[in-house]
């Protein structure tokens, strides 16, 4: 023994081990109650087994101080055990389903079961009876019911077994929770993730939102659940006419009675063709065409103002001659129109609440602009965007400056492909376009000596900038806006295109029709600019390129939307880039699990943690939310 106390006091290592050995021993005891000197004898839970032991703090403080049952371990009873260690199989991967069903909101579970102390939440009837009652209405928002665990609910519901009441209780409550918190999630920000559909995607809101964790458990404690449900979903005009206009294509597809009419020769006013009776019948279906003559093989002038509406609503040239698109767009079943209808409630979801009150939003599908201040629309205006193979990409910004009277510097690939051969079959061609050629100091280079044949169809080791004026390929302004696509708003001298129905004529950038009232609005919008209009005209005037920093960024969102409601009527666009597919196959596919973004609290000891994230999935990452840079190099698509 005076050895042991010898060795103790001579030697540092072994004196800070024991140490340690004995602290451990003291923090077991405090926070788990347990002996330390356990008995040899007992017998322990397999290794597989999970810990319980791992709840709140706050929980195994308050273990030691409540009195213990035979059937609680540190103050929580066999129910709550098992409710937290299916927890938190289902979190790390242990288990995936919950009787059979899959799991889709494990950290949101986790969380808000934690909160309840991993008591059981679904005791009151009331409440199940509002979370059914919302899932079936989740179809008129152009959702699945089925995919909240609608079925099983009803089998658990109606569930009278007794010798696994207990486990069926929890799994039962897990699919509750479950169903409500995906179906919150779907209503409020939509079932698709928008980076999976659309291409070059980037709708996301600047901040992550807030997860309402003690608004779900007072809902489901106070039968409020539908309520809190409902007012997820977004309550913005266009998203309401897009629900009635949901509900009425279903009564019309219910109807049966959208009959397809044969192919054949166009049909024009005054000609005689049993289709025309087919049409007849088809235009009353949808509302243009009113009476009870629906039976006359004549094209008349009735039928000729109805087939009009129709192209008008369909965004085809309202001509009145039924061709091929306009024949195309009337077979289109009710029920692909229902689909489109679908889509676009998603599309509206993705965005619609988290719309600042001033804002610009492009429709691309739709060629148009529409300028909202403190929630009114006060200007619009008719735009081109990009072809078919020059797409004009889906995604938010902010108008930071406007440019006038700009210059034009064309991409690589326009040079390449337009600029170059254009020089090549015509030497006067950069002369008339008023375009200078720049070599990589800036210096102006004689195009003359330049061996353009050289270079054809290979990239120009010069720059090529054309002169402001009112024949710049840019007009007399352009509206910048930080974006990795080099997209923007401008002016154009091909004015005569804006009189076209379909309006995909550029490289990708979108062409106002009159961007000048537009920079006029903005201005005059913007609280402390010293740009007022008349100095806009004298700018203008001078010819000079000059930079108009906004005082405050204005909102952009390039929205592509292939249906609309417009004055009480529902208006249906082509699908210009074949993008609706992909989104009604998202739509009725399973739905994905979802991850779990919590702002992390500030941090004492002056480490601040403000501007950090923590996601909580299947894994757990950490996010940095690094400011993002405003500048940008800004190439002229068009």
């Amino acid at each position: 023994m005076l050895f042991l106390l010898r060795l103790f006091f001579h030697c540092p290592y072994l004196r800070n081990f024991m140490l340690a050995g004995a602290v451990t021993c003291l923090l077991f005891l405090q926070f788990t109650g347990t002996s330390v000197f356990a008995n040899p004898l007992e017998k322990h839970p397999p290794n597989g087994t999970l810990s319980v032991q791992a709840a709140s703090v706050e929980q195994q403080l308050g273990a030691n101080t409540a009195e213990t049952s035979p059937g609680t371990v540190n103050g929580m009873d066999e129910k709550q055990q098992f409710l937290q260690q299916h927890l938190e199989q289902l979190y790390f991967e242990t288990e995936e389903r919950v009787g059979g069903e899959p799991i889709y909101t494990t950290g949101y579970l986790l969380d808000l079961y934690r909160k309840n102390q991993f008591n059981l939440l679904w005791d009151n009837p009331a409440s199940i009876d509002q979370l059914l009652k919302a899932i079936y209405a989740s179809a008129d928002e152009g959702l699945t019911p089925e995919d909240y665990h609608l079925e099983a609910l009803i089998r658990y519901g109606h569930d009278d077994e007794e010798e696994t009441a207990e486990l069926r209780q929890v799994e039962y409550d897990l699919l509750l929770s479950d169903a409500m918190l995906l179906l919150a999630h779907h209503k409020r920000d939509g079932k698709v993730d928008p980076r999976k559909v659309e291409d070059k995607k980037n709708l996301e809101p600047a901040t992550p939102r807030p997860w309402p964790v003690d608004t779900f458990l007072s809902a489901i404690k106070n039968s409020t659940v539908q309520a809190v449900l409902d007012k997820l979903s977004p309550h913005h005009p266009s998203y309401l006419n897009l629900k009635k206009a949901l509900h009425d294509y279903r009564q019309i597809a219910a109807r049966g009675v959208w009959r397809h009419i044969p192919a054949g020769q166009s049909l024009k006013p005054g000609m005689t063709d049993p289709r025309v009776v087919l049409v007849r019948k088809r235009l009353a279906v949808t509302g243009e065409l009113a009476g009870r003559s629906l039976d006359s093989s004549y094209y008349d002038r009735q039928l000729e103002t109805a087939v009009k509406t129709f192209q008008t609503r369909h965004h085809l040239e309202p001509d009145g001659v039924i061709g091929k698109a306009t024949l195309r767009a009337m077979n289109i079943t009710a029920e692909e129109r229902i689909d489109q209808i679908r889509v676009n409630l998603e599309r509206t979801r993705w965005v619609v609440n988290d719309l600042p009150h001033s804002n610009l939003i492009v429709d691309i599908a739709g060629f148009m602009l529409q300028y909202y201040h403190n929630n009114e629309l006060v200007w619009k205006s008719k735009v081109m965007v990009g072809k078919p193979y020059h797409q004009t990409p889906v995604f938010r910004s902010a108008i930071t400056y406007l440019v006038l009277n700009p210059t034009w510097t064309p991409t690589p690939d326009i040079v390449k492909n337009e600029t170059v051969p254009s020089i090549i079959n015509d030497p006067d061609y950069l002369a008339k376009q008023r375009m200078r050629v720049l070599d990589s100091s800036g210096n102006e280079i004689d195009p003359v000596t330049i061996p353009w044949r050289q270079y054809y169809g290979k990239v120009l080791p010069y720059t090529l900038r054309q002169d402001p004026g009112r024949d710049n390929s840019l007009g007399l302004i352009k509206f910048l806006f930080p974006n990795p696509y080099h997209v923007y708003l401008h002016d154009t001298p091909t004015k005569f295109l804006f009189g076209r129905t379909q309006r995909a004529f550029s490289h990708g950038c979108i062409r106002v029709q009159n961007p000048l009232e537009l920079a006029r609005l903005m201005l005059a919008n913007d609280p402390g600019n010293p740009t007022t209009v008349r100095k806009i005209d004298q700018i203008l005037a001078s010819g000079k390129t000059t930079t108009v920093i906004l005082k405050q960024p204005l909102p952009v969102y390039l929205m592509y939307l292939t249906t609309n409601v417009q004055d009480g009527q529902v208006m249906f666009k082509p699908d210009l880039y074949n993008r609706d597919e992909g989104v009604v196959a998202a739509l009725n596919a399973p739905p994905s699990p979802l991850s779990l973004t919590v702002q992390l609290p500030e941090a004492k000891g002056g480490l601040s943690m403000s501007n950090q994230q923590v996601r909580i999935g299947k894994t757990v990452r950490y996010v940095q939310n690094q400011p993002r840079e405003s500048s940008q190099v800004v190439q002229d698509t068009l």
